[in-house]
């Protein structure tokens, strides 16, 4: 939920009031979190006016790039009126270009004079007691969906995120826009990558996969957070890479038989053996940056297919494999990529032949196909 907008200009700088209205409930400690974009903005912060009068300070600290944590709490147990909690004196860093900056308030909580937690929600402009409070997603972790590794994200990558309170308790699937595109919002679920909101494949209160918006491209990081309910998670900041391939598995668990499929269309497994010479497509994702360039959420047709801007290599069997075709697959969205080589002469059969893909790095390891 944004707080505020700082317009930063010639002079660059603005005040922003951080308000309180608790609904009558007694409230004598506050802790919340203002995101901002790191390198960009520096805010000081300094006590709102209803802190005189109960006693309290103003404590802040910078766990993260992009966060100030602010902690409102005094030795008394003194309830802290409605008003203004915080004042943010907001400047832009030299150098900065001209435009409009968002602020945020997330993980807002709070203590009433007996020490209870008290969960609160954020509004523009200000903290506000809910009437049934919604805890804050948090995030633990962001994985490639097709290889479950962790670390850097690349546009366009389908990927996992896992956590807590990430969205309702009933799983929400795929919707489209009245415009065809996938929705970036969930069953109220919604998730930002440095600000652009993510297509969502599905959510669940644990996990949710997400593609990462091709905005992100030619960035050094990205911070994700999810909202749920218009109440937003903590930061997760991770690295941009132009490309992190990986390869589907039937299992779904990252290693084992790959997402393959025979010339025919079969699903090639060790019942349903592919044959040396033939050709068989891989499906992965995370080839990066595609020509033309990536719409986020667009459902590619056989007429509109997109393909990586890096060149797509693949071995089979500890073999180069002749790639025939690397792109968007049909009738699919942006992010999944579809493989069509021709499987080596030379190779060894067996039900466990490892495959590989290259796209600027390595797919997995422990991926395999089976082969007569």
């Amino acid at each position: 939920m944004s707080l505020a907008e700082v317009v930063a200009d010639a002079q660059g700088g603005a005040l922003v009031s951080v308000t309180l209205a608790s609904g009558g409930q007694a409230l004598s400690a506050i802790q919340f979190d203002i995101t901002y974009q790191d390198q960009v903005l520096v805010f000081s912060v300094s006590p709102g006016n209803v802190l005189a009068s109960a006693g309290k300070s103003v404590w802040t600290a910078n766990p993260l790039p992009g966060l100030e944590r602010i902690l409102i709490v005094g030795t008394n147990q003194n309830v802290i009126a409605d008003g203004a909690l915080a004042t943010l004196s907001v400047e832009a860093t030299s150098g900065a270009s001209p435009g409009v900056y968002p602020l945020g308030v997330t993980n807002a909580i709070a203590a009433d004079p007996r020490g209870g937690p008290v969960s609160l929600s954020t509004s523009d402009g200000g903290l506000v007691i809910p009437g049934t409070g919604v805890p804050a997603p948090a995030i633990t972790a962001v994985e490639n969906a097709a290889s479950y590794a962790a670390g850097p994200v690349a546009p366009g990558e389908i990927v996992v995120l896992l956590g807590s309170s990430l969205a309702e308790s009933t799983m929400n699937g795929l919707q489209l826009t009245p415009d065809g595109l996938v929705a970036s919002s969930l069953g109220g679920t919604t998730v930002f990558f440095n600000g652009f909101p993510a297509p969502l494949l599905y959510t669940t209160m644990s996990q949710l996969s997400a593609i990462v918006p091709y905005e992100v491209s030619g960035q050094a990081q990205a911070s994700i957070q999810v909202e749920y309910q218009g109440v937003q998670s903590a930061p997760l900041i991770v690295a941009v890479t132009p490309t992190c391939p990986g390869i589907f598995t039937l299992s779904q668990s990252g290693t084992g038989q790959g997402a393959i499929a025979n010339q025919d269309g079969s699903i090639n497994g060790p019942g349903n053996p592919a044959t040396r010479g033939g050709i068989v497509s891989i499906f992965g994702t995370g080839e990066g940056q595609t020509v033309p360039p990536g719409t986020d959420g667009l459902v590619v047709t056989a007429a509109d297919l997109h393909q990586p801007v890096q060149t797509v290599t693949v071995s089979i069997g500890g073999q180069s494999a002749e790639v025939l075709y690397a792109g968007s697959a049909g009738d699919e969205v942006v992010g999944v990529l579809q493989v069509n080589v021709r499987v080596p002469l030379g190779i060894a059969p067996g039900t466990a032949v490892p495959v590989t893909i290259m796209i600027g790095g390595s797919s997995q390891a422990g991926v395999t196909m089976a082969v007569q």
